[in-house]
C-alpha cells in the first residue's frame, strides 16, 4: 500500500529535462517531464516533435534557462 494519500505532495526528484532545437542545438522549453517539455516546444513553436531532443540537465540548468 501507497504511503502517499490523494492530494499529497510527489517526493521530490532533481531530474530536468531541456527540449533542445536539433538544427540550432538551443534549449527552447525546460521542465520535469521529458513528454510534457516536448509536448509543450511543440505547441509553443508549432513544429513538429521531431524537429527536437530532450536532454536530461541539472538543477543548476534547469535554474538558469527558465529565467
Amino acid at each position: 500500500m501507497s504511503n502517499f494519500s490523494i492530494g499529497s505532495r510527489s517526493p521530490d526528484f532533481d531530474i530536468y529535462y531541456a527540449a533542445v532545437d536539433k538544427q540550432t542545438g538551443q534549449a527552447i522549453e525546460v521542465g520535469m517531464s521529458a513528454p510534457g517539455v516536448l509536448a509543450d516546444v511543440s505547441n509553443r513553436t508549432g513544429l513538429p516533435k521531431d524537429c527536437f531532443e530532450v536532454h536530461q540537465i541539472s538543477r543548476d540548468e534547469y535554474e538558469a534557462l527558465r529565467r
